[in-house]
């Protein structure tokens, strides 16, 4: 075959792996490898296209790529600084890790580095490997994904304003209902600043719950800012009448939930709510933000389902017009127990928020199977510590289940350490059969 005929397979594929046709230029590079097995810019390009979906194969072509490039066609920088990128968005940090390797081994130098070093090396605050004595086994811990930073997820409400189908106050029964009081919320931050007297965790207040049903929540915020932490909100802000004092205090970060932009999508996905409403309180939340000149990080957190998809332009569209981020996500079900119902129900019928999911917990817990070892730490346990409105703690945030694994026994924040909640964490049996069933929260690492 002639360089002309090459060069033309070439050509057609890097504008197919342009405009992200990936079945297309995967198909185009391996014919271009046929004619020759050593053409450098195909073998990276069918690397990340295999890393992307999460093959490390490609590993393995990038390498190549590297040795077959005589002519220095390839930016090693930018190459190793996109491998790095995509392992990570793969949560393959171990491998994210070795090419961070390579790149100080090789005094390879960009923009990026040291972000995406914070991303992949350990934080202080935790230890590289634990001891688990029920289990008799060690498991070995990385960069959480969720936060640099230790999580306290502080549910300052028990309860909601909706009723999501995806959320266990939408579809588990008699879910705790009441608010957290400031002297409450006092003594639990003073636990945390005493608990961690060098490391600065950060604070969420919410989990399951609807923050801004708390009248309090301004104050809230005013004490971790005073206390030297971080701050997180997530709201789904169909309520208005506290976004100014709210944004006034100046969280750090204000996460809004929203599925769509069409009532009749939006009032089944969020049950109960109006995106009207949600849409008026958007004009609110940026001018309150632009009246206080607050520094808060305000993003819209887009949950993507079937039929929620095709409005990703129109959301982000509408998240530029207020000055906020835009971060789509695809919807799963929570909490663990109900997708852990799921996955063992033998019936096939599938409600109709199920059959709108992308990844049905079936299919979340079958493609992710062999891509773990089963020697990595769950980050909800060693990162995370989820507080309810009452001063009791949860398993983990994911769960609606208490830490004590006692039926109907609560255990409660103030009333034990650190070290003794981390203990029970690890002793529940509920965790046994989360990673069992693989629907706990931990990197890939095969």
């Amino acid at each position: 075959m002639s360089a002309q005929t090459l060069n033309q397979l070439l050509s057609e594929a890097s504008e197919c792996y342009r405009l992200n046709l990936t079945e297309k230029a995967e198909s185009l590079y391996r014919a271009v490898l046929q004619i020759n097995p050593n053409q450098a810019g195909a073998l990276f390009n069918l690397g990340t296209l295999l890393l992307r979906r999460a093959d490390l194969q490609g590993d393995q072509l990038v390498k190549d790529s590297f040795r077959q490039d005589l002519a220095n066609e390839i930016d090693q920088k930018k190459a190793v600084e996109l491998v790095i990128q995509i392992h990570l968005s793969n949560t393959y940090k171990k491998h994210a890790q070795q090419w961070l390797r390579y790149a100080e081994l090789n005094k390879l130098t960009f923009p990026t580095l040291s972000e995406l070093k914070r991303q992949i090396e350990i934080p202080a605050h935790l230890e590289k490997i634990i001891y688990i004595p029920t289990e008799k086994k060690s498991l070995e811990r990385y960069h959480p994904i969720e936060s640099s930073s230790y999580v306290y997820a502080v549910d300052v409400v028990g309860g909601c304003n909706l009723r999501c189908p995806t959320c266990p106050i939408g579809n588990q029964k008699e879910m705790p209902k009441g608010i957290m009081g400031p002297e409450l919320f006092s003594k639990i931050l003073k636990k945390i600043c005493e608990e961690n007297p060098v490391h600065k965790p950060d604070i969420w207040l919410f989990n399951w719950s609807e923050p801004l049903l708390n009248q309090h929540l301004p104050d809230f915020i005013k004490e971790i800012r005073k206390a030297n932490l971080t701050s997180f909100i997530s709201s789904n802000l169909n309520i208005s009448n506290r976004i100014d004092a709210v944004i006034e205090a100046n969280p750090d970060r204000f996460k809004v939930s929203i599925s769509s932009l069409q009532q009749e999508i939006y009032g089944v996905t969020h049950d109960r709510g109006d995106i009207q409403t949600v849409i008026q309180n958007f004009e609110k939340l940026a001018q309150a933000r632009d009246s206080h000149q607050s520094t808060t990080e305000i993003w819209i957190g887009h949950h993507l389902y079937k039929n929620t998809i095709n409005e990703m332009d129109q959301i982000k569209a509408l998240a530029n017009h207020y000055g906020f981020g835009y971060r789509p996500s695809y919807a799963i079900m929570a909490p663990i127990e109900k997708a852990h119902a799921l996955l063992k129900s033998i019936n096939g019928i599938e409600s109709d928020i199920e059959e709108q999911l992308f990844f049905h917990p079936k299919t979340i817990a079958e493609n992710i199977k062999s891509r773990r070892s089963g020697s990595m730490d769950c980050e909800l346990r060693f990162n995370m510590t989820a507080i309810n409105y009452d001063g009791s703690i949860s398993l983990c945030c994911g769960t609606t289940k208490n830490l004590s694994d006692e039926i109907g026994k609560k255990t409660y924040f103030l009333e034990n350490s650190a070290s003794e909640i981390e203990s029970l964490k690890y002793k529940h049996s509920f965790c046994s059969t989360c990673i069992e069933n693989n629907l706990h929260l931990t990197i890939q690492d095969l």
